[in-house]
């Protein structure tokens, strides 16, 4: 143990101080349970022992820097609100989730506001595994129920090349899928930069058994500063594929922006 350097005492208010961290070992272990105080000069630490090992103490947080107070906390910017680990953060109203922040990885995180169960009223927020950004709304608390997604890709094209931004289509799910795209050259040998082009296209899709098919895409709107440039919809297995095509020696960024409105067959 270490030595105690402070008196017992009332009227000193000076309880007991141990001149080291207890943790540190070197020292004839104490029983597991015993408690101990340390002062490093600035900030009073509290240490339990938790295991049989002179070093096994585990410091007990401080509650004037690391707890968070329901009248608020005075941040400095290095605070956290959340899970350490690779587990969700729950907010609760009458013991009933009202809200979750999920995700598996920095990129791919996001907000869900209302049951997380399949049914019911709920706003989901989050990206998906490549990163596209997904809003979620799910409106009718029934047994089949009414979805609304909106999905934005961002994808390139350099040169001639075509780019694909995959839509998922639920099993059992008849689906009106309308995609409105902007696109903006960058660069390249070809045009000027800030050309551009803008489409919005329209279909009806069905996904039975895992297989989408696609009905009755309609050309809504097209301009286009080059002929070559386009935009499609096309069916590809359980998803509704929006395709970019480029236009030789430019370089192009393209916005697609898709609504689904879902609902059980």
């Amino acid at each position: 143990m270490a030595n105690i350097t402070g008196l017992i005492t009332v009227n000193g208010k000076d309880i007991l101080e141990v001149d080291a961290v207890p943790s540190g070992g070197a020292g004839t272990p104490a029983n597991r349970g015993s408690l101990s105080m340390y002062d490093d000069g600035a900030i009073g630490y509290l240490y339990v022992k938790t295991g049989t090992a002179d070093t096994a103490w585990t410091l007990l947080e401080t509650p004037d820097t690391t707890d968070w107070k329901l009248t608020g906390n005075t941040l400095v910017g290095t605070e956290i609100f959340g899970s350490l680990n690779d587990e969700d953060v729950k907010f609760d109203r009458n013991n009933i989730e009202v809200m979750r922040m999920v995700g598996t990885t920095a990129a791919v995180q996001g907000l869900i506001i209302g049951l997380t169960a399949s049914l019911g009223g709920r706003l989901q927020l989050a990206p998906d595994a490549a990163g596209d950004d997904i809003f979620k709304e799910v409106l009718s608390p029934t047994a089949n129920p009414f979805i609304h997604v909106t999905r934005m890709h961002r994808l390139t094209t350099v040169g001639a090349l075509t780019a694909v931004a995959a839509i998922a289509i639920p099993t059992a799910y008849n689906v009106q899928v309308k995609s409105r795209v902007v696109a903006r050259q960058t660069g390249g040998a070809t045009g000027a930069i800030g050309d551009g082009a803008s489409y919005e296209r329209t279909c009806h899709a069905k996904n039975l058994a895992g297989t989408v098919t696609m009905f009755k895409e309609q050309t809504d709107y097209t301009y286009e500063v080059a002929g070559a440039l386009d935009f499609n919809l096309a069916a590809a297995g359980a998803t509704i594929e929006g395709t970019v095509t480029g236009s030789t020696g430019r370089n192009i960024t393209w916005g697609v922006y898709t609504d689904l409105l879902m609902l059980t067959t």
